[in-house]
């Protein structure tokens, strides 16, 4: 039998684990975009002109300083000291080094350490206190970076009284929506068979509160068609960083709402502002489009998004109906319920829990595929004309419920390899519910520890997965179904079938709007000299990123500049693909002069056919039209290249991309070379 790769299980594909959640925190985030830098320098400014007005000394600290930048805003505008704080030695080092080169390094001191280890007195590492703190340790969630006890900490020890605080408070907003398709980002749905016949989920899962984790995304790329809002944004909370007033480490709010239309509240969307000044003349917003109260400062971003949190069991309401919204958190998390109003307000502020297991094994994406109707038809029509009464069926996959429709079907036996350990208590749980028990067998050991007895001497007739692998990263690493596929052959009979029998990488040249400012270098920002900074992501870029690195595109539009091609085809009905040390292809995109679109990137995505038109595409979701916005497949990564553009939206003059692609096959990689040539 042929070499088989081993593909290391995880239960959930966190972000932070992707290039959104670790370089583009560090860059979009650390520099800001410009709207935000202009409004905290301007409440900078004003800070200093008040304490200056009242005849104080100007002490300013600033905590997590990053790249230095809002030090270096403080010492231009006068302050008298500066103390910045960064805990990661990296960035200090960084930081040290740009504030020295912009001429500060008299006048702004450095300490290498979290604030909340920072001692204040004559052998401390600040002689006094400030009277004037600036930071920015916020996140989606706000306060998920701990700025609770970042705030309360730097009163209590660091700040004297009536100090000023940039920003000066936070406010944090919510709107219910009712919406089928977000829905199906929540809970695994009732698969309900076209030919008769049902696939409920367990009532553990049904009742269950659900994942404790935000959902965090670009709301604003969410077309407003897939959604009806049923409240206007509700403000929840309001945090006061000024030390006027306490911060809460555990609070709740509640807050009524007369239902605009009729509907469930499947979502709760949620977003925050910041007061920059004490008088809140000075204010950034977080929301998205349809909810931002000044439309024209709308500004992309990718470090503070917007989030989706589901209640613990929709509501159905009537238009005019009241509801009340309850809101809580701790020190770092965020949750929220609704319920009507003729109910007392929970008292529970522990937050929501997983019990039934499945919300913490399946990804938002894995569960969202899971519910998309589109890939249901394709899997059932397939099955539908495959399965017979003596039908032998193996399903391949993480997570997959195929095994149950074929059972469903009527097949004779269905064996499901699940080797990931927390999807397989999942599907043991669907399989009881169901009363499929005999039925259908789940296999747990990998594919080249299976034997005869394990099948209880059957031949397999039928190989299916949709396919999905929650260890992939990139589309096609879903490659690993024909690896199991291909160590199994010989349980298989003269004439078994094995579906999708056919993976197409496609390649695209594309105008991103906004992504290729994650790879756009700072330079000077407000008349600072960062680029000490730009040559520590470089640096650091070149030696952890890929040439193609994973996003989902549908929150990140671009527009096409040229048609898909194909970059390599896997045709695994042939044997020969699996008997090639390695298989390599080369392919060139020529773009259009006459197309009015820059071009910035490469997007690649894998499609996989079943048979026929049979096929699930990790791509466009609708056809390509060159020139037009690209729509994208809303559960699933694809992968991009940026090309190189020190800066600038799009390469000047760019006439082809060079594509090459090697498949290694006794190791399962995919390496991507790029090359430009500009006329």
């Amino acid at each position: 039998m042929t070499s088989m790769i081993t593909i290391k299980k995880s239960p959930v594909d966190r972000r932070s684990l992707h290039p959104r959640g670790c370089r583009l925190r560090l860059s979009t985030s650390q520099k800001r975009i410009d709207h935000e830098n202009k409004k905290y320098y301007k409440a900078l400014a004003e800070a200093i002109q008040i304490k200056r007005g009242l005849g104080e000394p100007v002490n300013v600290l600033d905590i997590g300083t990053g790249t230095g930048l809002l030090s270096m805003m403080a010492a231009r505008l006068g302050a008298d000291t500066v103390t910045a704080c960064e805990a990661f030695e990296p960035m200090a080092k960084c930081a040290r080094e740009i504030i020295q080169q912009n001429g500060f390094g008299d006048k702004i001191r450095l300490i290498p350490k979290r604030s909340t280890d920072i001692t204040v007195g004559e052998d401390g590492d600040m002689p006094e206190r400030a009277n004037i703190l600036v930071t920015e340790v916020f996140d989606t969630e706000l306060i998920g970076e701990g700025a609770i006890n970042t705030f309360t900490h730097a009163h209590r020890e660091l700040l004297q009284k009536n100090s000023i605080v940039v920003p000066s408070a936070a406010n944090m907003y919510v709107q219910v929506v009712s919406s089928d398709f977000i829905r199906r980002w929540r809970d695994i749905r009732p698969i309900k068979l076209p030919g008769g016949g049902v696939i409920d989920p367990p009532s553990e899962m049904t009742s269950c509160g659900g994942a404790p984790a935000l959902h965090d995304l670009q709301l604003h790329e969410l077309p407003q068609s897939l959604f009806q809002v049923l409240s206007m944004p509700l403000h929840v909370f309001r945090f006061d960083f000024s030390g006027t007033h306490p911060l809460k480490f555990d609070n709740q709010s509640s807050k009524t709402f007369e239902a605009l239309h009729a509907g469930h509240t499947d979502g709760i969307f949620m977003w925050w502002d910041l007061e920059m000044d004490t008088k809140n003349k000075i204010n950034l917003s977080c929301a998205p489009g349809w909810g931002h109260p000044r439309p024209e400062e709308l500004q992309w971003r990718d470090h503070w998004m917007q989030a989706i949190y589901y209640p613990n069991q929709p509501l159905s309401v009537q238009k005019g109906d009241k509801v009340k919204v309850i809101s809580s958190h701790d020190e770092y998390s965020l949750w929220f319920n609704v319920q009507p109003t003729n109910r007392a307000d929970s008292s529970d502020n522990m937050g929501p829990a997983c019990s039934c297991g499945m919300h913490v094994s399946y990804s938002r994406s894995q569960i969202g595929m899971l519910n998309d109707p589109h890939r249901r038809d394709i899997y059932y029509s397939l099955l539908k004309e495959k399965v017979t009464e003596n039908s032998i069926v193996l399903t391949v996959s993480d997570g997959s419920l195929l095994s149950l429709v074929a059972a469903r079907l009527g097949a004779k036996q269905v064996f499901a390899l699940e080797t990931n350990n927390f999807t397989r208590k999942i599907l043991q749980q669907f399989i009881n519910h169901n009363d499929l028990g005999g039925k259908v067998t789940i296999l747990s050991k990998e594919p080249e520890e299976i034997t005869e007895e394990d099948l209880q001497s059957y031949k397999i007739d039928l190989v299916v997965g949709e396919p999905y692998f929650q260890s992939a990263v990139l589309p096609w690493h879903h490659v690993h179904f024909w690896y199991a596929a291909r160590q199994l052959s010989g349980f298989l009979s003269e004439t078994a079938e094995v579906f999708p029998c056919l993976l197409t990488i496609k390649a695209m040249a594309v105008s991103f709007r906004d992504l290729w400012k994650i790879r756009s270098p700072v330079g000077m920002c407000e008349g600072f000299n960062i680029q000490l900074f730009d040559q520590l992501i470089e640096s650091s870029s070149e030696i952890s990123d890929s040439e193609v690195e994973p996003q989902p595109l549908w929150e990140y539009p671009c527009t096409a500049c040229t048609d898909p091609v194909t970059v390599q085809s896997f045709d695994f009905s042939e044997a020969s693909w699996v008997d090639n040390t390695s298989q390599s292809s080369n392919i060139s995109i020529t773009l259009d002069p006459s197309i009015d679109e820059k071009c910035n990137g490469v997007v690649l995505w894998a499609e996989y056919q079943f048979k026929d038109q049979l096929k699930v595409s990790l791509g466009p979701r609708e056809k390509v039209i060159v020139g037009e916005k690209v729509e994208w497949d809303f559960y699933s990564k694809q992968g991009i290249h940026l090309l190189t553009n020190k800066g600038k939206d799009s390469v000047e003059n760019l006439k082809t991309i060079d594509v090459s692609l090697t498949f290694k096959r006794t190791t399962g990689d995919f390496d991507f070379i790029f090359k430009t040539k500009t006329s």
